[in-house]
């Protein structure tokens, strides 16, 4: 097993790696581009369905196409449709569709914010049929929504909901098979190791199995992770 292979892919997050074990893939607001640090870590950059309506529309849109000019930013994200908003969604759903056109011109995959929206990616996904990965991040759904977002061809990255007391996704981590998924810590603080041997567990595998998977998921999935490795 290559050195590279050994590393802890943390696919969303809100700090650089804990250790030189973890490979971040860190999350900006479009308005937050560029980071100071950014010739030191690894990003997604987008305009989140939460910052509609407070921002320039036009703007925001212009600034995320100029961020992946740059070589750091990996993916699009997040993006995404929330019902918990008050923005109608018409609206979400009209950005959202206009950053997809935007991260499959520059060849990226998309991360994605969904709540209460499943339904309705699912139907984006089979209208539009995008040519770039769609990971959702952060799921926190049933394993039968779980089996029709996998269907419908997105990938499922898991957090640290999946560690709580009988937590209602323990069954959506079991099923989504280990080649579609990814393991992230989101604004949380914990181990990234620590989460990808609690997912192994559930899963019946070795931490070393899931951690070269999703590597491999990583490879497949972020087309500028390859520049880095």
């Amino acid at each position: 097993m290559g050195t590279d292979q050994k590393r802890y892919i943390n696919i969303h997050g809100h700090r650089q790696a804990n250790t030189i074990e973890e490979w971040v893939m860190m999350n900006l607001m479009a308005k937050d581009f560029p980071p100071d640090d950014i010739e030191n870590g690894y990003y997604s950059v987008g305009f989140h369905p939460c910052n509609i309506g407070k921002v320039d529309e036009q703007e925001t849109l212009d600034k995320v196409r100029m961020a992946l000019e740059h070589p750091r930013i990996l993916a699009v994200g997040e993006i995404g449709l929330d019902k918990s908003l008050e923005t109608p969604m018409e609206e979400q759903v009209r950005i959202f569709e206009k950053q997809v056109e935007i991260a499959e011109s520059a060849n990226l995959p998309v991360v994605l914010h969904v709540v209460r929206s499943f339904n309705e990616m699912v139907g984006f996904m089979k209208a539009h049929q995008p040519v770039v990965s769609m990971i959702i991040h952060g799921y926190n759904g049933s394993a039968q929504m779980a089996d029709e977002l996998v269907k419908a061809g997105f990938l499922i990255s898991f957090g640290e909901a999946i560690t709580g007391e009988h937590s209602k996704i323990i069954e959506a981590l079991q099923r989504v098979p280990v080649e579609m998924m990814f393991l992230e810590t989101d604004e949380g603080d914990m181990d990234i190791r620590e989460l990808y041997q609690f997912a192994a567990e559930v899963k019946g595998i070795s931490v070393d199995h899931l951690r070269v998977q999703i590597f491999e998921n990583a490879r497949t999935h972020l087309s500028r992770f390859n520049n880095f490795i």
